[in-house]
């Protein structure tokens, strides 16, 4: 055999090792978080150290008179513990990539190949990046994702009065026994279980079983809702190992009826009126009809409006009613709850009510009695009658002012009167 033939055959021997290294170096990237690259130029039998990956421009393609689409570059990598990949490079070339992943965590992008003739030497520019440093957690989703399947499905579309039903199997796809697995659930908001039951479950699982964990809510209010994802924990040889499902969404269809009473009036007195609305509200996706029933307090007269009605109320719309009323007391007031019954086109009905209202009476209105200037108001507190003492209380009649002041009691008008005659003596 010729020296040429061996040298060509020793050259496509490499170039088959470089293929096959460079396939086996190719890993999934969608995972991996790219750090900022670093750009190099390097000239044929130059390296760089990244990070500990020695990086070199090991051989080119035959330089010919220009360059070409087909001009390659060898790329050699080798760690500081042994491990070394080899890749051939490329711009331009459909047949041969411009880019390789080693060691999931080293990625080189060739920018430049340049040969030729007319250089002194063939070289290469590249971006070298590396991958964002994380936890160990790869290899654990690995070893749980080809350990344990588990799969969840939920009912997609339901009424507000039927159940939607959950169901999650997992599958045991290794010849090992586990002990305690637990499946954590979240309930999502606005939704009650069907029966009342803990969610939680706890179990073994047995080498190549399956087990399957059931259950079913109700909705309080219809909407759009997101289903959670389920959590499953295993431990296996002291480390714990998480696995999730997909969340899934659900629609509750139906009518949802709400009712507010309000009065404008902060307090009340005698013969006050007093402005009440009832607001019904439907913020479900289905009409409704409803039936308005409000109440007046006690000792009280309507004076204008109406406090009962009913009609079909749409979706997402709502409806008012307003009156008056007249009262007649003077202690504190309590409007009674309005009271809405709803029933919709598929039978599904219900009862709800308003909070009640306290209108406050006017301050002090129940205990003072109204008095001109000349008027003494007398509470119990600052009377208090003796044997000796009478008790002359002024009326607005008799309060006019007399030569000796104000009203006072007998003993002291006698007092007063001799006095008066003994210095008249005297003078």
């Amino acid at each position: 055999m010729k020296p040429k033939q061996v040298i060509s055959l020793v050259a496509l021997f490499a170039l088959f090792t470089v293929l096959v290294t460079t396939v086996s170096a190719q890993t999934d990237e969608d995972d991996i978080v790219w750090l900022e690259g670093e750009e190099h130029t390097l000239y044929w039998g130059d390296e760089v150290n990244v990070s500990e990956y020695l990086i070199k421009a090991l051989e080119f393609s035959t330089p010919g008179p220009s360059d070409t689409t087909s001009d390659y570059v060898i790329i050699s990598i080798i760690t500081g513990n042994g491990e070394s990949w080899t890749s051939m490079l490329s711009v331009n070339n459909s047949n041969i990539e411009d880019s390789n992943i080693f060691d999931s965590r080293l990625r080189i992008n060739a920018t430049e190949v340049v040969t030729g003739n007319n250089i002194a030497t063939p070289y290469t520019t590249i971006e070298v990046y590396l991958a964002e440093e994380t936890t160990d957690t790869y290899p654990l989703i690995t070893w749980i994702n080809v350990t344990v399947s588990m799969e969840k499905s939920a009912s997609e579309e339901i009424y507000v009065d039927e159940r939607a039903y959950v169901t999650i199997e997992i599958e045991n796809l290794k010849n090992l026994y586990f002990e305690n697995v637990m499946v954590n659930e979240t309930i999502p908001e606005n939704f009650v279980l069907d029966p009342d039951m803990d969610i939680d479950w706890t179990f073994d699982l047995k080498n190549n079983s399956k087990k399957l964990h059931s259950y079913s809510l109700k909705s309080l209010k219809p909407g759009n809702y997101t289903i959670p994802a389920t959590e499953l924990a295993l431990t296996h040889l002291g480390i714990t190992y998480y696995k999730y499902t997909n969340t899934s969404q659900l629609t509750v269809h139906g009518p949802f009826i709400n009712v507010t009473k309000t009065t404008m009036s902060s307090n009340a007195s005698l013969d006050d009126n007093v402005a009440i609305k009832v607001n019904v509200n439907n913020e479900g996706d289905r009409a409704a009809h409803v039936r308005i029933s409000d109440e007046l307090p006690a000792g009280a007269t309507l004076l204008s409006g109406r406090i009962t009605n009913e009609l079909v109320l749409q979706p997402s719309t709502n409806y008012t009613i307003n009156y008056s009323i007249q009262v007649d007391r003077t202690n504190d007031i309590i409007l009674p709850a309005a009271t809405v019954t709803f029933v919709d086109a598929k039978g599904y009905s219900d009862t709800i009510r308003s909070t009640r209202i306290v209108v406050p009476a006017v301050a002090g209105l129940a205990d003072a009695v109204e008095t001109d200037d000349l008027t003494t108001t007398v509470t119990e507190a600052e009377v208090v009658p003796t044997d000796e003492t009478t008790i002359v209380q002024s009326t607005p009649e008799e309060g006019k002012r007399s030569i000796f002041g104000k009203v006072r009691t007998v003993p002291v008008f006698v007092d007063r009167v001799i006095t008066f005659i003994e210095s008249a003596i005297s003078w």
